[in-house]
């Protein structure tokens, strides 16, 4: 699997569960989000991520996965593998 580096537009709660005045809820912006992983699977929808698995790639468990629609990713680059 690759390594990858994923910026992705996500929603953005900016009135905290409360009231929010008009002029600051005219200033809202989607949030910018860079997710880092090994690319698992990929679909014209989405991919899916994952933040952990086997160093040696022999078990068929992994930890924290990201499925991430197509329509939201900005970017995706691929990552150089370390040693």
């Amino acid at each position: 699997m690759k390594k990858i580096c994923v910026t992705w537009l996500d929603t953005n709660e900016n009135s905290l569960g409360g009231w929010i005045e008009k002029s600051d809820l005219d200033k809202s912006q989607l949030c910018s989000v860079d997710s880092l992983g090994w690319l698992y699977k990929e679909t014209d929808e989405f991919i899916v991520i994952l933040a952990d698995k086997d160093t040696n790639d022999e078990d068929d468990i992994f930890g924290r996965s990201q499925v991430i629609p197509k329509a939201v990713i900005k970017k995706i680059q691929e990552l150089q593998e370390t040693q």
